[in-house]
């Protein structure tokens, strides 16, 4: 007996068969195989972005996951919206299937966009439960794009070590030269290239906490604003370029890492003078001769006489400047054209907070320091702040038995350091180096004339002698480490150490390196993403390979299907809408009216050609 259940089975069956190995279907499967692939990258970009910064990498500006974390936020809506389509699509051809509400379906074809997905509830009138899930779904999109641009970027790790340092000291042994020896000599010309380079340098470079040299600059801690905390002695230093420094050269420092951060303090200290200055007659420029009466002339316009050395006063020196350009200018406005400059030499021991970034260092604050140095000298040894009449001119930290000498050979070498007179006749010399600087320390080179140095009045001139002053002693007594051949000195007499010679500073050297660094946040939002992304690929494929109805959804070939105006030949209840857009693809159709005798038309789809054509739609004319 013939078996009507198993033929309809295994026509069944057959059809499966035959859906499976279709184009079609095979296209669809192909489509959403390459989805998940690609949707699968991300999930692999993912855990990538979370081991590479374990790695270490050396050059991590260079890493490719950052060039490919900038296409994301472009590829991933896109990818995103290709598959959740075809997702939701499935999900309402099973629905349709298994038996659903129109609502329900037209809801799934209706939001599959972002934009969509907001707008649809309103335009079916409809909020179910499909709402928020479907919102949700889709505010994946962006959300994963963002994430893969911000899941790695360039950060940077510090790691944070002591650092011994070792600086100029500044009450270091004066040299006395021999100037018959030839090696004295030569060390002498650096000392006065270095002073002159110094004077004459870009002024800009005069701003700097750091010489042309690299060398560290120390600020003048009388002359920066006190602290607005009445309990602290510290003074900010917020900006450079606004302070004065003791010197034009700097401290040199050894053993500065060329990376990372140090942060240390010093304990150094610097001479500072106090000037009286005033103006005098002087007859005529032929009598300019007579300044060879006093101790220190020159030989040129200007004369610096040491004072007496008493351990119980500050050294001293007065400073003799005559303006002998006063009387070939016929400048009868005023006659004192001499300057004479009483001045003091004091001692300020200070405590300075320094920051640098590999070499390049600027000073963060200053305070009066908290414990000088004892130093060997005559009388009672130097134990407070307080202490400032003992300078390294006036014995500090030196040899006993050239204590006398110094002064003299100091003022006397410093006086001679910018001397013009080899370069100028008897009677009319320009000014030194040192008359231009006190004159004019912005643009020395721009002054050929002697001046009237006493209009610049006591604290111009205080704190550019001071300045000047400085500089000579820390070019003295380390010409060479102040171009940079910084050795470590050793003391002849091991029972003494010079003021922080071969002292070591303990630095906190802060090392950073720009590393990948993870966003872990950023990292569960694109794993989220890209996991569903997958997820939503593959079972896109599973429900199309158990669906057993033809594929009508979304398709306009679909819309003629058993339709008694169409005219479509039949061939078969289960056919694909694509199959049947393929097969009919030469078959002209139009939405017209089919009855256009009739007084009340009817618009329906149907072939353009044969007898029952439908026709154009009259705007005048009734539709049922």
């Amino acid at each position: 007996m013939f078996d009507h259940n198993d033929s309809a089975s295994n026509a069944a069956s057959s059809h499966r068969r035959r859906r499976l190995l279709s184009y079609t279907f095979l296209s669809e499967v192909l489509v959403d195989f390459l989805l998940a692939i690609v949707s699968s990258l991300f999930i692999v970009f993912a855990v990538l972005a979370y081991m590479r910064p374990k790695l270490g990498l050396s050059s991590p500006e260079h890493d490719p996951l950052l060039t490919v974390a900038k296409y994301i936020p472009s590829i991933f809506p896109i990818l995103f919206t290709a598959i959740v389509a075809r997702f939701l699509k499935a999900v309402a051809t099973i629905k349709l299937e298994h038996g659903a509400s129109i609502i329900s379906i037209e809801y799934l074809l209706s939001s599959r966009t972002v934009f969509s997905a907001v707008v649809t509830p309103f335009t079916l009138k409809t909020i179910n439960i499909l709402t928020p899930t479907l919102i949700l779904l889709w505010a994946l999109s962006p959300l994963g794009g963002q994430a893969g641009l911000r899941v790695i970027s360039i950060g940077s790790s510090s790691t944070t070590r002591p650092q011994n340092l070792f600086y100029l000291a500044f009450a270091s042994e004066f040299p006395i030269r021999d100037y018959s020896d030839s090696e004295s000599a030569g060390s002498l010309a650096l000392v006065n290239a270095l002073f002159n380079g110094a004077i004459v340098s870009w002024a800009k470079t005069r701003y700097l906490p750091q010489d042309q040299f690299g060398n560290i600059r120390i600020p003048i801690y009388e002359r920066l604003p006190s602290s607005l905390n009445n309990e602290s002695d510290w003074r900010q230093i917020k900006d450079v370029s606004e302070v004065e420094w003791t010197s034009l050269t700097g401290l040199p420092i050894r053993d500065l890492p060329m990376t990372g951060v140090s942060d240390f303090t010093i304990n150094t200290g610097y001479m500072f003078t106090k000037c009286n200055v005033s103006g005098q007659e002087w007859p005529s420029p032929l009598t300019r001769q007579n300044l060879s009466q006093y101790e220190g002339w020159s030989g040129a316009n200007y004369a610096i006489t040491p004072g007496s050395l008493n351990q119980t006063l500050p050294i001293s020196f007065t400073f003799r400047s005559l303006d002998v350009d006063h009387f070939y200018k016929n400048d009868l406005s005023d006659n004192k054209t001499l300057t004479i400059a009483s001045c003091d030499v004091n001692m300020r021991y200070v405590e300075v907070r320094f920051s640098c970034d590999g070499t390049a260092c600027q000073p963060l604050a200053i305070r009066p320091s908290k414990s000088p140095a004892s130093h060997d000298v005559v009388g009672p040894s130097i134990n407070s702040q307080n202490a400032t009449l003992n300078t390294p001119i006036s014995g500090l930290a030196q040899n006993r038995t050239m204590r006398n000498v110094i002064p003299i050979k100091f003022f006397a070498e410093f006086s001679n350091a910018s001397n013009p007179t080899l370069a100028c006749d008897p009677i009319k010399c320009p000014p030194s180096g040192i008359e231009v600087y006190l004159n004019n320390s912005i643009n020395p080179l721009s002054q050929y004339d002697t001046s009237k140095l006493w209009r610049n009045g006591n604290d111009l001139i205080s704190l550019r002698f001071t300045q000047l002053i400085n500089t000579y002693w820390t070019n003295t007594i380390a010409p060479f480490a102040i171009a940079g051949d910084f050795r470590l000195a050793r003391d002849r007499d091991s029972q003494r150490r010079n003021y922080n010679t071969d002292n070591v500073i303990e630095s906190r050297l802060t090392i950073s390196k720009r590393i990948l660094v993870c966003n872990y946040g950023w990292f569960a939002i694109l794993l989220v993403c890209s996991v569903v992304l997958f997820l939503a690929s593959l079972t896109t494929s599973v429900l199309s390979a158990y669906r057993y109805g033809p594929d009508v959804l979304d398709r306009f070939s679909s819309l003629l299907r058993d339709s008694e105006y169409a005219g479509i030949p039949h061939e078969s209840s289960i056919e694909d809408a694509v199959d049947q857009a393929i097969r009919l693809r030469n078959v002209k159709v139009r939405m017209g009216d089919v009855k256009p005798e009739s007084e009340v038309g009817y618009a329906a789809i149907g072939r353009c050609d044969g007898d029952n054509a439908p026709q154009r739609l009259k705007s005048d004319k009734l539709y049922a």
